[in-house]
């Protein structure tokens, strides 16, 4: 009986060694100061590059800054053509306001962008609210981005768009859009 007693506290106490083992092991991975430091450039790295907040892939900022690609800035207004137009698949949303296409011909001025003319009459056209050309706008990104599935088919109408705000931006951008004037209003 003796035995057995000894034998169970010999494996109570190998499983608490091992246990305090395990614990500080943990701890020493999870404090180690290279971890930090990588963690802390991966985030100074996001914070220089991101510059807009995403949910569940709709942007409610331009997340492009002066240092962003021309690659990048395509994918941008092609996520803003995405509140006008009706395509059979749309990946990501970027709200159509006046403010991300200032910021969006700001850029493209400052860029050497090898199509840069192209981009820059395209925002040029948005920044006076002229979306007449806004099919053609959405299928030249897909094209430049090589996407043939994502292909626009036909302007929506105002309600629509008002429609596509709503659900896709949410109520409280919604009425910012409409406060702004850089949403349709259907009468």
């Amino acid at each position: 009986m003796e035995n057995k007693i000894s034998t169970w506290l010999g494996i109570v106490a190998a499983m608490g060694v091992l246990a305090i083992a395990v614990t500080f092991g943990m701890l020493e991975l999870a404090d180690n100061p290279v971890d930090k430091e990588v963690s802390a450039q991966i985030d100074k790295k996001e914070d220089q590059t991101i510059v807009g907040r995403e949910v569940d892939g709709v942007f409610v900022d331009v997340y492009v800054t002066e240092n962003s690609t021309e690659s990048e800035v395509i994918t941008v207004m092609h996520r803003m053509t995405h509140q006008k137009v009706v395509a059979e698949r749309k990946s990501g949303s970027i709200p159509m306001i006046q403010s991300n296409t200032k910021k969006l011909k700001e850029i493209i001025n400052k860029s050497s962008f090898a199509k840069k003319n192209e981009l820059l009459a395209i925002a040029d056209r948005w920044a006076k609210k002229d979306f007449s050309k806004i099919v053609e706008d959405h299928n030249y990104f897909s094209d430049a981005q090589e996407d043939s599935v994502c292909k626009a088919t036909r302007a929506m109408d105002a309600l629509e768009e008002q429609h596509y705000i709503l659900t896709t931006f949410g109520e409280e951008k919604a009425k910012e859009l409409y406060e702004s004037g850089d949403a349709p209003h259907v009468q």
